[in-house]
């Protein structure tokens, strides 16, 4: 049986509960609840804590083996824009790399229910995201885009008015219906799903690693085609000089 560390941040800005720049918060509020886990105040990760294990199936060559996953739940008690200090902090103190960091993030460019995974890359516009990023001294970490919709307009404050207001009970209902059962357990399509099938228990930092090589080989291919290149004209220019 393999074990694994995991980390869970769930961004928002505490002081606007159950608004859509919250959804990260209130997805692993859900699933807080559906462990039946309480959250505790953290004061050197400034933040509410949760913890557990959880053994999950994983098939594979036709048989089953089991992960333990030691899962921490994290939900900064800071703005948004400066969450990068609380995840730092707790990954530190708790051993776990960056690649085994799940931050879930609201995301404008997606319908409400709509939901992606991302395993490393920019913040994309991403004020909290760009925090981690900055404090982790890396972007190897998983975001786990949650979609809130967009309003029509895309002024500045606009756009701010649309994400610190709170969701709709009809748009309520919409996020436990599509959103809220991604972290779901048993059901072989939510929490299993995201950490183990699919391939998407791989480390962001080797795919990183396996992109870097292409780009390697890419760029050792032009340089020996350059070389190639520079060595004919060379010949060329000293048979001409010679005629």
């Amino acid at each position: 049986m393999s074990q694994k560390k995991v980390l869970f941040v769930g961004l928002g800005n505490y002081t606007h509960p159950n608004t859509r720049h919250n959804a990260g918060m209130m997805i692993l509020d859900h699933l807080a609840s559906r462990l039946q886990l309480s959250w505790t105040p953290h004061k050197p990760w400034k933040g509410h804590i949760a913890q557990t294990k959880i053994l999950l199936p994983f098939d594979r060559n036709k048989s089953t083996e089991y992960t333990e996953v030691e899962l921490t739940l994290l939900k900064p008690r800071l703005l948004m824009n400066v969450s990068g200090p609380s995840v730092a902090k707790a990954a530190r103190d708790l051993a776990i790399p960056a690649a085994n960091i799940y931050v879930f993030q609201d995301d404008l460019q997606r319908e409400l229910g709509k939901t992606s995974l991302k395993a490393s890359g920019s913040a994309n516009g991403h004020n909290g995201i760009k925090s981690v990023i900055q404090h982790l001294r890396a972007d190897a970490f998983w975001r786990v885009r949650l979609g809130v919709g967009r309003p029509e307009s895309r002024e500045v404050d606009d756009v701010s008015d649309f994400v610190l207001a709170p969701f709709s009970p009809v748009e309520i209902r919409a996020l436990e219906s599509k959103t809220y059962p991604i972290l779901d357990i048993g059901s072989g399509l939510g929490l299993e799903t995201l950490l183990l099938r699919n391939q998407l228990w791989r480390e962001p930092k080797q795919m990183k690693q396996k992109l870097s090589k292409k780009k390697v080989a890419a760029e050792k291919d032009d340089i020996e085609n350059k070389e190639k290149q520079t060595s004919t004209e060379a010949t060329t220019g000293s048979a001409a000089t010679t005629a």
